[in-house]
Formats: structure tokens, sequence, C-alpha cells
């Protein structure tokens, strides 16, 4: 830890991805690699619930299914965390939730939303991840977006102990997808416990990278180039958002290793965006190929300005914890004990990296 940060952590889902790879490897790797955090993918804690209990019934989107099952298997989770050393920064994602105009649908998010918080307790998490909705029959009306996510802090604020939300912005999200929006967003919620969560990869992907362009840039975007349109945007950032309100900042790299075409393919396979593709599957550590040179010689393909990103973050005064969350389907879907500890081993050499960049900048 420096200065610079509160606290490092490393998120579970981005220590493997093969079914091997249970929750309690990648929780011991993450420790033994020196972390003092954790961020928890929700999906690793209910594939854990069914390792423990076979047959278990993963919750939908009220909340239904075998929470009791879930609750006693979060209990198990925050015991390792204790043993480990380990506290939990988040839990994520809670997606799809905001903007429904469908009674039933808005009701069905606060069950769900009830079920998470009696989860977050067992595991004693002080932290939800809010995903921006990709849902596009969902309102575009940002007070509609906001009295939802006012009410869910409310009923957050009310758990004991109380709960925070962080609301990120999805680069696929229907209407919010930029920190520019998710801060107009935040300022209509206006809950001393609702603030934001920043991603290096999802700013990058809105305000610098396209994918699916032959040069992997933005074309033709207002501020005239890619560069300048991040730099726009990231001056912007560090000019306007309250530190207070940064309660969390993810980081990774996107890269280049799979052709647009390619990629195109594999969204429409799958039936999602093609950003979600992209954040689901390519997304290295920054300098990847600096503190992890591949074997077979060929480059892990990072090229956003990650730096520029963390250094617009701590720019605003801002000093919290960073949580590194990435994912590379190639690699990580590996069978292989090496995945968890390799993965978690470079990152804490990736972060070493980024801060010792920042200090040369003069934070």
């Amino acid at each position: 830890m420096s200065e610079i940060t509160t606290a490092v952590a490393y998120s579970t889902d981005s220590a493997g991805m093969h079914p091997s790879h249970t929750l309690p490897i990648k929780l011991r790797a993450i420790a033994d690699a020196g972390f003092t955090q954790a961020e928890l993918a929700f999906p690793d804690l209910e594939a854990f619930a069914g390792q423990e209990f076979p047959g278990y019934q993963k919750l939908d989107e009220r909340g239904c299914g075998d929470l009791d099952k879930l609750v006693q298997v979060a209990g198990k989770v925050r015991q390792l965390c204790e043993e480990l050393g380990l506290l939990i920064l988040a839990v994520h994602p809670f997606s799809y939730f905001e903007g429904y105009e469908d009674a039933q649908k808005r009701a069905s998010g606060f069950e769900r939303a009830a079920a998470w918080f009696k989860v977050l307790t067992a595991l004693n998490c002080q932290m939800l991840q809010v995903g921006s909705t990709p849902d596009p029959s969902t309102s575009s009306d940002y007070d509609v977006i906001a009295r939802d996510l006012r009410q869910l802090a409310d009923e957050a604020a009310a758990q004991e102990p109380p709960i925070r939300i962080a609301y990120e912005m999805w680069a696929w999200g229907a209407h919010v997808n930029t920190w520019e929006h998710t801060w107009e967003v935040c300022k209509r919620v206006d809950r001393p416990n609702f603030g934001l969560c920043l991603d290096t990869f999802q700013i990058c992907a809105r305000a610098y990278a396209d994918p699916l362009s032959a040069n992997g840039l933005l074309q033709h975007p207002p501020e005239g180039s890619a560069i300048m349109q991040l730099v726009a945007s990231l001056k912007a950032l560090a000019a306007t958002l309250p530190p207070k309100k940064i309660f969390y900042l993810q980081v990774s790299d996107g890269s280049r290793g799979i052709t647009p075409a390619a990629l195109r393919k594999s969204a429409e396979e799958q039936g999602i965006s093609p950003l979600y593709a992209w954040s689901n599957a390519w997304r290295p550590l920054p300098d990847m190929d600096h503190v992890s040179p591949r074997k077979d010689q060929n480059s892990w393909g990072g090229y956003l300005p990650v730096l520029e990103v963390c250094e617009a973050a701590v720019m605003t005064g801002w000093r919290g914890p960073w949580s590194y969350e990435v994912f590379f389907e190639e690699d990580m879907s590996r069978e292989g004990e090496d995945i968890p500890v390799r993965w978690t081993k470079n990152a804490t050499m990736s972060h070493t990296l980024l801060i010792k960049h920042l200090k040369e900048r003069g934070y």
C-alpha cells in the first residue's frame, strides 16, 4: 500500500475462470499475493454454494432461491477471509435494476436487493456495486433512474451495519454509459451512502477505444481524435468529481488480441454488445507485457491509457481503495492451480508499476 491508495483489492472473478478455480482457492491466492482486500463476485459465491450444497438453487430476479444456504456459505467465506486476513471490499455485480416503469419488475428488483443485503451482512461487507443497466426497455429519464437508486440507497443505509452503493457505468449500458452519466445520476440520488465506482476500462471504452475499428480507437470523436477525447473527459473528471463520491477505482487494461471481426462474431453468438464481449474476455493487467511476458512471445495486447485514468482520479484529491478486475478468458479458462496464483501475483507487480509512475508524476 502507498499514500496514493488506502487499500488494494483483487476481484475473485479475475483469479480464474475454470470450475476448478473455486472461491476458497481464489481467496487464498489473493491473500498469498499480498492483497488485504478482495472484491467478491456474486457468481463465485453461488458457485461455491453449489459445491457446498448439491442441488443449490441460485437466486432469481426476485431474490428467490436457496437464500438460507447462500447466507450460510457467506458466513463460511467470511470466516475464511478472517483467517486469511482479508476484508471484502464490495460485492458485484448487482444489475438490471434501475429505471423500470413496470411495477412488478421494479418490485422484483427491490426484493432481490433485500436478499443480497442479507448476503452482504453475512459476509461482513458494507458495499454493493451496481452496474448501470443494459436493458433498453428501461426509462432513459435520469430522474426515474435516480428515484430507484435513491430508494435502494435508503434501504441499504437501513441495514445493520449500513451498506454503501457504488454505481458503475457499464460501457454497454442502455442509458448510463459514461462517467459523466453516472455523476448526473449521483447528484440526483443525493445520498451520502451513494457514490461511484470508477473503472479504467469502462471509461476508456467510451472515451478512447473502439475495439471494432481497424486501429482500436474511436473514429471521428467530437474532440477530433481519440486521445484528445480522452484528455477532455479526464480533465473534466479531475475538476468535477468530489473525492468523497468516488467509493473505489477498478483497474484493468483492454486488449487488441482479438480482431474486430472475431469480436463482432463472438458478441453475436452470445447475444450481447461487442463492448460487453470485449470486457468479459479481453482485459489484461496494465503493463502486462512487462510484468508477465507470454511464453509464446505474443503480446497480451493491452493498449489503453490506464495510467492517465488513474491519475485523473487521484487529481480530484481522492485517496481510496483500488481493485484489480481483469478478464483474459484465453488464459484464465484453463485448468490449473497456477492460474489464480499467477494472475494475483502479476497484479501486485502491475500495481507497483502504476504507483511508481504516479509518483514520478509528483503524486
